[in-house]
């Protein structure tokens, strides 16, 4: 049925009186839309970016600048150190047995394997010895061998022209108090007749570190000093972000002063940094010292225990043995000569005298060669090349012959030495 009602349209079909519909309806702005698509444009860039840096490294490393590359291989390095590690209650952290891994290193990659030691779980780098073990050797990264092949590390290269089994105890990061804890837990299973220390000038703040967390009630050395020096989300990006890995170093080391040398066979990166300056120029003074002469007095008393000779390997630092090259880049290089830059290793040498332990000092042996022309050290590392660790065995040797603690018989061409002799035997 037809309705005869007079039509009306809805309310909201037309605008009231004296309104306007325009005033409506939502208003963008050219400019407001023009921002937008910058704002896009933007964020589309940086993601482009990120993206590119995180993966044209490891695509095709090569083409990366010098230093972008030295910033992988030392965050590289320090994530592969810490997976070796774990946490002990006692030590502040042992390395893990049964390792198989590649260690970045400065132009190469070191094939790292790690035993059982058979004692609480604690691994040591395998370099093919066996038990029973005559010689120990304890140390940080110097005695490790961080940046050699096994075949050229100077721990083998000693046991090879001595005839001793040495079993390498050298630790990453080690102070000279985990060490003379190290050598209280496992000296009596290993009744070693050497005990052989290698101290590097860095152990004078790595002992006052040991100290401290030693009063921190935490069984993790690693994760306690992380945690003074970043967050755990910052650890996590340092681990596996190439960008944030730039970001990090140059906010750490960017006021770092480095100075590039090279000359003939010779290329080095020198650095003044903190650590040796402040031995050097308050050489038995500062608290590092009594720390220091306080753990070579715990492993004497243990050397003694065991009926161990105990022998002080002293290994300088790079710009310490090319002290003739490096002190013009060092604002007080023309006032410190080789006695004041040799001072800090001088009080220890005394430590030891007055305690009546033998000690080996590398520096001399080592600057002889040095001064032929020879690369002893890496180039940005402070580690010895193949060429050191020949040069540090070589030292070692002679000393420990010198000191009537083993002789080191004249090597037949072609073959090893196979007869070594130990005072006590």
């Amino acid at each position: 049925m037809a309705c005869s009602c007079p039509w009306s349209p809805p309310a909201a079909a037309f605008p009231r009186p004296g309104t306007n519909r325009r005033q409506s309806l939502p208003v963008v702005s050219r400019d407001s839309h023009n921002v937008r698509n910058g704002l896009a444009a933007l964020t589309f860039g940086v993601v482009i970016a990120v993206a590119i840096v995180e993966t044209v490294p490891r695509l095709l490393p090569g083409l990366m600048p010098a230093k972008v590359q030295a910033v992988q291989r030392i965050y590289d390095a320090r994530s592969s150190w810490q997976e070796m590690m774990r946490g002990d209650s006692t030590l502040g952290f042992v390395l893990k047995p049964d390792l198989d891994l590649q260690f970045p290193s400065e132009g190469r990659v070191i094939e790292v394997r790690t035993r059982d030691l058979g004692i609480d779980s604690i691994g040591h780098r395998d370099l093919g010895t066996q038990p029973p073990y005559d010689v120990i050797a304890l140390g940080d990264s110097f005695t490790f061998c961080d940046d050699a092949p096994n075949e050229s590390c100077w721990v083998n290269r000693l046991g090879e022209s001595t005839g001793l089994s040495i079993v390498n105890l050298g630790v990453n990061g080690y102070s000279t108090l985990a060490e003379a804890r190290l050598l209280e837990r496992v000296g009596p299973e290993l009744s070693p007749k050497i005990v052989l220390v290698g101290f590097f000038p860095n152990d004078f703040k790595d002992n006052v570190h040991f100290h401290n967390w030693s009063k921190s009630g935490t069984d993790d050395y690693w994760t306690w000093m992380r945690r003074k020096r970043r967050s755990d989300t910052s650890d996590t990006l340092a681990r596996h972000s190439i960008l944030y890995r730039l970001i990090d170093a140059a906010r750490r080391y960017g006021r770092r002063t480095t100075h590039e040398y090279k000359e003939g066979d010779l290329e080095f990166v020198f650095r003044a940094d903190g650590w040796w300056r402040g031995v050097v120029a308050q050489a038995g003074v500062t608290p590092t010292y009594e720390l220091t002469d306080q753990a070579f007095g715990e492993l004497a008393a243990t050397a003694d225990d065991l009926g161990s000779e105990l022998v002080v390997l002293l290994f300088p630092f790079k710009e310490q043995v090319y002290w003739d090259i490096a002190r013009q880049y060092h604002p007080d290089g023309e006032e410190l000569d080789e006695d004041a830059i040799d001072a800090p290793l001088d009080r220890v040498a005394g430590y030891l005298a007055r305690r009546g332990v033998k000690y080996c000092d590398l520096t001399d042996d080592l600057r002889a060669e040095a001064r032929k022309g020879k690369q002893l050290y890496l180039k940005a590392g402070a580690h010895w090349t193949d060429a050191g660790n020949a040069v540090a065995a070589r030292s070692i040797g002679d000393c420990l012959a010198e000191q009537g603690v083993a002789r080191v018989l004249p090597r037949v061409k072609g073959s090893a030495a196979v007869t070594a002799h130990h005072a006590a035997a």
